[in-house]
């Protein structure tokens, strides 16, 4: 038997659909969409369209019409709205139906929700089957697979060009992307739900079964990570993570994030894997957000002189670099284990020297006038400008890598402009986990 999430939610708040009274299903349904939409048309279906999707859940087509107009934080207020009493006892239904392990805690309780619909909508737009998930949990191995999803990255970001440092005798890559549709200031709708689905997998270690509540949790992990003073930019992170993830293949061995929530700490901002069939790479994450591209470049140097591998007087090898007592207290020692065999077979496949990926976010500048050309004009010349910005950094960075002779090392880097690099970053993070 399965679980329809979306009857659950739906169920858990009829409650709120009315003052009293018995609530009909439509009316249900149709408060979750109202509410959790800027501007819900009531006639965009028939009471029987409503009752379906009570029955079989979200399709393609309502998470269409639900994507332009969603209003996160008026389904918070929604939820929010709510009494005490009425709060435990949806709290209290979602624990029951939806099987979790852990309470949900009534302050939580709306984020909980949000995330949830958001869930249901997501994979509704992919078409897959997720909404209704067995009651009945396999016991499988952990799995040590890419989790980006490859639809949602196509959907966010177009790649205008990519280059190589000749300074690196190693395998390495800069590439330039830019926001989709290309065009000033930048929308960051789509770039807001890439972040928020990749939030859990990249503050909580693999292998830890992902729920609702553990999406709660990763929420509550990154307020306080950030409030550490520990990150520079929170959103510089968790890019990092996803581009090494889509483009290298780069599975995330443990964050620094993930790890802050048992008190340890590294000096990269993550530990990545890339594999293939004849080696190994260990790959250092750093990024930078910085409204100035240089500066920015520099700075995200200066980071990386100060990795412990980097002041080191003699060579350390990259299998000295994975700190497997951090593997041990995320998964437990025999699951660590199983997860670097599965990738390292033998040391003798792990390249020797360090790579890094780098995400390095800065503020479109142009002195072209964008508003007084057309649509396509205006693309052209964002296009232009970003692959004018690779050519420097690849310039820049070539030239301080040879200064601090790191020429044996792989460099995979990552370029984004933003219409202010800075501050939008942190308002993006900031709507997504909170202050």
């Amino acid at each position: 038997m399965e679980i329809n999430r979306f009857k659950v939610l739906v169920q858990a708040l009829k409650p709120l659909s009315v003052t009293e009274g018995k609530v009909p299903i439509p009316t249900a349904v149709l408060a979750i969409f109202k509410n959790y939409t800027k501007n819900w048309d009531e006639d965009t279906y028939g009471e029987s369209n409503y009752k379906k999707l009570y029955y079989k859940g979200l399709n393609p087509s309502v998470a269409q019409e639900l994507d332009d107009i969603i209003d996160e934080d008026k389904f918070k207020q929604f939820v929010n709205h709510a009494t005490d009493k009425q709060k435990e006892s949806i709290a209290g239904y979602l624990f029951k139906k939806l099987k979790l392990r852990e309470e949900i805690p009534l302050d939580g309780l709306a984020y909980f929700c949000v995330n949830l619909m958001s869930e249901l909508v997501e994979e509704a737009r992919e078409g897959n089957k997720k909404q209704k998930i067995p009651t009945q949990k396999s016991e499988d191995k952990i799995a040590f697979v890419k989790t980006v999803s490859d639809k949602m990255f196509t959907s966010v970001f177009h790649q205008v060009n990519v280059g190589e440092m000749n300074v690196v005798k190693n395998r390495n890559s800069m590439h330039a992307f830019v926001l989709k549709p290309e065009l000033l200031p930048f929308s960051y709708k789509n770039l807001r739900e890439l972040a928020m689905s990749n939030i859990t997998n990249y503050a909580i270690a693999r292998g830890v079964e992902k729920t609702d509540i553990t999406g709660l949790k990763a929420g509550q992990l990154l307020r306080r990570y950030a409030k550490s003073g520990i990150p520079s930019n929170l959103l510089g992170e968790l890019l990092t993570y996803i581009f090494l993830e889509h483009e290298e293949n780069a599975l995330k061995l443990y964050t620094r994030a993930e790890i802050s929530a048992i008190d340890r700490t590294i000096d990269s901002e993550g530990m990545y894997l890339k594999s293939d069939r004849e080696r190994v790479q260990l790959i250092l994450g750093a990024s930078q957000l910085n409204n100035d591209l240089q500066e920015a470049v520099n700075n995200i140097v200066e980071k990386l002189s100060k990795f412990r591998n980097n002041q080191s007087d003699e060579m350390m090898l990259a299998t000295d670099i994975v700190d497997m007592t951090i593997l041990n207290a995320q998964l437990g020692e025999a699951e660590s284990q199983a997860i670097i065999q599965t990738i390292i077979p033998n040391e003798s496949g792990l390249e020797e020297v360090a790579s890094y990926g780098l995400f390095i976010g800065y503020q479109f500048k142009t002195e072209q006038d964008l508003d007084n050309c057309t649509r396509d004009e205006a693309k052209k010349i964002c296009r232009q400008t970003v692959n004018n910005d690779l050519q420097q950094a690849i310039s820049q960075l070539g030239r301080a890598i040879q200064q601090h002779h790191w020429q044996k090392s792989s460099f995979y880097v990552y370029l984004l402009p933003f219409t202010s690099a800075e501050e939008d970053s942190h308002k993006i993070m900031n709507d997504l986990i909170g202050g």
